[in-house]
């Protein structure tokens, strides 16, 4: 038996879950809850994704988490966390044991303030390194945010992860797809939703793009482009130009500026691709840093100095 809270139905510390022992619960959301769980021999931590129980009785969203688990490992990518199992608790509510990552969320991380342009750039350029693969498999995710974004740390380094696939689609015809909607109805998050997608559109890996250059304009500002109620972020995106980050973060690289607005164009052919993004990341990345007011002075007062030795060298010996 798998023991639970009786008023909450959550997991208590102990359960056995697939072989893995619920140590606590370490977050929440509206599809579910996230333990924190340990192998009892091998000591592996790992985290149990537990899908709320009324969407167990949902055909679809199980659908779409028996999904996940197929799609992430079918790409197996670096930059997407890792799903190890699929399974059923007694009471009938699936779970999926996930990779355990150390470290916080881009959105904790941007609730801080501004991310720097160079920073921006390295985050987006494992984003997108992951979403290449996940193209690459004819897969669009549908739901790139800020919390799906996981900055782990890994060694001391900064290790970026692009977590759920729920929402994620086959693009076109594929006889795979499981994650058809009936017309006239939106799925995603509308503050980073493309116009097509709001409007129930089809969708493809440009749609992808659009929604990470929301996620772009976030990371660099702090806000999202367009503010409000649900239904006035989804009008907004149909219909208003988005404001430039540099309005609102003026040392905002232009070039950056620029391909951040191509991103969140209306019409997707106007959207720039996934290479040609990376390349303008890493044409910022490696320019070269402007120097401080501090480094600056430094150099003044080296340079003033050598002058002054020279010179009283020369005045010393040249008389």
């Amino acid at each position: 038996m798998q023991p639970t809270n009786a008023s909450s139905g959550e997991l208590t510390p102990g359960t056995d879950v697939g072989g893995y022992v619920v140590e606590a619960k370490i977050g929440e959301g509206g599809m579910g809850v996230v333990y924190g769980a340990r192998h009892p021999t091998i000591g592996k931590r790992v985290a149990l994704k537990v899908l709320a129980p009324r969407y167990c009785r949902d055909e679809a969203t199980i659908t779409r988490f028996e999904q996940e688990a197929r799609l992430v490992n079918e790409i197996h990518h670096p930059n997407i966390v890792d799903i190890f199992q699929l399974g059923e608790l007694d009471d009938g509510r699936k779970y999926l044991v996930m990779e355990w990552l150390e470290g916080e969320s881009l959105t904790a991380r941007i609730d801080r303030g501004p991310i720097p342009a160079t920073d921006t750039c390295e985050i987006l350029d494992a984003v997108c390194d992951a979403l290449q693969a996940v193209h690459e498999t004819g897969v669009v995710h549908r739901d790139l945010k800020s919390d799906n974004v996981f900055l782990a740390m890994v060694r001391g380094q900064q290790k970026v992860k692009l977590l759920d696939f729920g929402l994620a689609k086959l693009a076109g015809n594929d006889p795979r797809s499981v994650t058809k909607t009936k017309t006239g109805i939106i799925v995603g998050t509308p503050g980073y939703m493309a116009p097509e997608q709001a409007r129930s559109m089809p969708v493809d890996r440009r749609t992808d793009v659009y929604a990470l250059g929301v996620l772009a304009h976030k990371m660099l500002t702090a806000r999202l482009p367009f503010v409000g109620e649900p239904m006035e972020q989804l009008i907004a995106h149909l219909d208003e130009p988005p404001p430039s980050p540099a309005a609102l973060v003026p040392a905002t690289p232009p070039k950056l500026c620029r391909l951040v607005m191509q991103m969140m164009a209306k019409e997707p052919a106007a959207r720039p691709t996934l290479t040609e993004m990376r390349a303008t990341f890493a044409e910022i990345r490696n320019a070269p840093r402007p120097s401080s007011k501090r480094e600056l002075y430094f150099f003044f007062a080296v340079a003033t100095l050598i002058i002054a030795s020279i010179s009283f060298v020369i005045v010393t010996f040249g008389t």
